[in-house]
């Protein structure tokens, strides 16, 4: 089972778009405050050499980031690469999500379905990885 934060912003963009449409529905226009307007950013990629265990800076990834509140609850998306409304779409949810009573549980079977979907498509790729696969010990 993958972090919700992680099934919303590898899912497509205009299906993240639609959940979110579905919480903004149920708040009025001024609920809605952004604390910074969506933008771009670089970040550090973080990663880990394999025999010493030791972090380095492999480079920089542009990313688009959202920070919000809505309702009083505060909500956050990033997303790798230019796509400002799908990092909105993620911080809208993220912020409906946080909310005490879980009032939005119905959003859950739906992140499950692209959860199940992603997973999918996960097993294709490794599939795929797998029949390029070369065993040296049969040479």
């Amino acid at each position: 089972m993958y972090p919700i934060t992680h099934i919303l912003s590898c899912s497509p963009a205009h299906e993240v778009a639609a959940l979110s449409a579905t919480v903004l529905a149920r708040y009025p226009a001024e609920a809605l405050v952004f604390i910074t307007e969506p933008r771009t950013a670089l970040v550090q990629l973080r990663m880990a050499e394999g025999v010493a265990e030791s972090q380095f800076n492999a480079g920089e990834i542009l990313v688009s980031e959202a920070l919000l509140e809505l309702a009083g609850h505060f909500g956050f998306g990033m997303v790798i690469g230019r796509d400002l409304q799908h990092a909105t779409a993620l911080a809208i949810l993220d912020a409906a999500l946080r909310m005490p009573g879980d009032p939005h549980a119905d959003l859950r079977p739906h992140i499950d379905a692209l959860s199940a979907a992603l997973a999918a498509a996960q097993e294709r790729r490794f599939a795929a990885a797998a029949a390029t696969r070369v065993v040296f010990d049969t040479f």
